[in-house]
């Protein structure tokens, strides 16, 4: 019986053979300070690999899908002011023609400055009197455009939250040398405890390692 060592893994192996290592040795008295320093390595490598899995790619494809509907939703207008209004709806129309002017172009803007600038142009849209039947698809397009920036500035602040909350948080490639040696450090104390052989447990959950780290080879 020879003294197990850790290869050298990928950050998602090490999780794996950690976890098992664990659940092989976790029924043993004898290592059990050992067994408790694992597990808490464990969860401190995984709050590490939750800190580099918190992307921006949610806020990337809701701002696209912001921008589709401000495209459709100026040429709904664009598309009306070609219809003969008269009095009253034709004021209206030309309003919102005024207000998408102001706003061209707001698709190149920082994320922030659209998310502002989308609810100013909402508010703007919202003041002129669009309660006539004829202005029902403009009213639509609204609610899904306005819709679409609070998702937006919901997914917003759960990224700055999350981000806010793992700040602290090392990397998992800090992490994983820490994980590393505490594994190395149960496994020493296995095999101490084996070399003794007071206790059969003990012996085949060494030989149950054995067998998961070969496994990577």
């Amino acid at each position: 019986m020879e003294l197990l060592n850790l290869p050298r893994l990928r950050l998602k192996e090490l999780q794996t053979v950690s976890e098992n290592s664990v659940r092989i040795c976790d029924a043993i008295p004898e290592v059990q300070p050992a067994v408790k320093k694992v597990k808490e390595a464990i969860a401190d490598f995984k709050a590490s690999m939750q800190k580099e899995k918190v992307p921006a790619a949610t806020k990337s494809e809701l701002d696209k899908k912001r921008d589709k509907l401000i495209y459709g939703l100026v040429l709904r207008i664009k598309s009306d002011s070609h219809y003969p209004f008269t009095g009253e709806k034709s004021q209206a129309i030309e309003s919102l023609l005024s207000i998408t002017t102001k706003y061209n172009g707001i698709n190149r803007f920082r994320y922030n400055e659209q998310t502002a600038a989308v609810d100013n142009m909402i508010d703007e849209m919202r003041n002129v009197d669009l309660q006539d039947e004829d202005f029902k698809d403009i009213n639509d397009w609204l609610n899904l455009v306005e819709q679409a920036n609070n998702d937006f500035k919901a997914a917003s602040d759960s990224y700055i939250e999350s981000n806010a909350q793992l700040s602290d948080t090392k990397s998992a490639t800090d992490m994983a040398p820490l994980l590393a040696e505490s594994l190395n450090g149960l496994y020493s104390l296995m095999f101490a405890h084996a070399r003794i052989g007071t206790s059969p447990a003990i012996s085949n959950a060494l030989m149950e390692l054995e067998v998961l780290l070969k496994s990577l080879n």
